[in-house]
């Protein structure tokens, strides 16, 4: 009995011990499993927070920037154009005639007082020479005349004669002397007439084409060449409609043409036409250009850059960089930090390609130009390029 007894109790204290190691040894494989587990999560967390790091530093745009610095700055407008002369005169003859001669040549330079054309003279030379014979007969006649009026006179005096006869005398005495004023006046329409037969030029200038040649019969409505002022000239330059607005009087015109590499011709805006013509929708512009040494001739083909606005000092910009909002216009700025903000600026001036900023943009900060992807406040940007003067583009 007490040796069964015995054998149960050894029988239960085996059992419990089985199973206390059993449980024991779950227990521990369960922890085991937990603590891999817990790493496994740990490392995933830490993948992530490296591949979210990652993803921020892919996600940073990338940005072009310039720095801003104080510049002078000229928008001009290109044109084309032609030269006019400053006064276009046509050359006529004040008489008929024949043209005897021609002396000179198309683009010629002449000088006041050289001779341009002649007409045959005979025919005025004989009128002078009549004028002439007519003149010395009737002074001939007026010179008789007066003797016989001293003759009468004395006759008179005398008692020889009536004195109805001396009033005839005398009457026929005044007659002779307005034929000899009559004869004077005659005599210089017919001199006058004579030197109407050479056309001289009134003032310096350069000819144009010629209209009439030698052995022409040419009438005062005939225009024998065109006279052109060439102590200054008339730049005539076509404005497309869209930059009508751009053109103001008293604006700076530089002028170059192909005769003269190198050399430029300054003028301002003397006149603007009020038509704009039909076809080409261009407005005509005159520009007044100062022609030393008569180096600019009419009917050359011309470029102009017509000053249309210019700053000194001004801080200038890339149109690009605008941004238009409700309120007006902003610009981003990157900081030391390379944290981007926006930054509202005031515009005096703006083109498709630049813009002058009078306030919101100062020296040595950075505008961004360009750049990769949408910007926001606070962002961090790569900034891949810094230009220091845009205006050297």
């Amino acid at each position: 009995m007490k040796k069964s007894k015995t054998i149960i109790i050894g029988f239960i204290l085996l059992w419990v011990v089985g199973f206390l190691a059993v449980w024991g040894f779950s227990l521990l494989r369960h922890r085991t499993k937990d603590s891999i587990q817990k790493t496994k999560d740990i490392g995933q967390e830490m993948e992530i927070v490296d591949s979210s790091q990652q993803a921020q530093a892919v996600e940073a745009a990338h940005v072009r920037c310039y720095r801003a610095a104080p510049t002078d700055f000229k928008d001009e407008l290109p044109v084309l154009g032609t030269v006019k002369g400053a006064l276009e005169i046509g050359l006529k003859f004040e008489i008929n005639g024949v043209v005897e001669t021609i002396g000179f040549r198309e683009g010629d330079i002449i000088y006041k007082g050289d001779l341009i054309a002649s007409l045959d003279k005979k025919d005025s030379q004989l009128k002078v020479d009549y004028a002439k014979s007519k003149l010395e007969s009737i002074k001939l006649q007026a010179l008789a005349a007066k003797k016989k009026l001293d003759i009468h006179k004395n006759l008179y005096d005398i008692g020889g004669i009536i004195k109805a006869k001396l009033e005839e005398v005398e009457l026929e005495t005044k007659s002779a002397a307005l034929q000899v004023e009559s004869a004077k006046v005659e005599l210089k329409s017919a001199e006058s007439e004579l030197v109407k037969t050479d056309l001289y030029a009134w003032r310096d200038g350069v000819l144009g084409s010629r209209d009439v040649e030698v052995g022409e019969f040419v009438t005062p409505h005939d225009k024998i060449a065109t006279l052109y002022g060439i102590k200054e000239v008339f730049i005539e330059l076509g404005i497309v409609e869209k930059d009508i607005d751009k053109i103001a009087l008293g604006q700076g015109v530089s002028v170059t043409v192909d005769a003269y590499p190198g050399e430029t011709f300054t003028g301002v805006i003397d006149n603007v036409f009020p038509v704009i013509e039909g076809k080409s929708r261009t407005l005509t512009v005159r520009v007044r250009v100062e022609n030393p040494g008569a180096m600019l001739l009419p009917g050359m083909f011309c470029r102009a850059m017509i000053t249309v606005a210019e700053f000194n000092n001004a801080i200038v910009e890339p149109s690009l960089s605008l941004e238009r909002t409700d309120e007006g216009y902003s610009v981003f700025t990157v900081d030391e930090d390379n944290v981007v903000s926006s930054r509202s600026v005031d515009v005096d001036y703006i083109t498709s390609d630049y813009t002058v900023i009078s306030f919101g943009i100062y020296e040595d900060d950075l505008v961004v130009v360009d750049y990769s992807q949408e910007l926001k406040d606070g962002m961090v940007v790569n900034i891949i390029e810094v230009q220091e003067n845009i205006l050297e583009e």
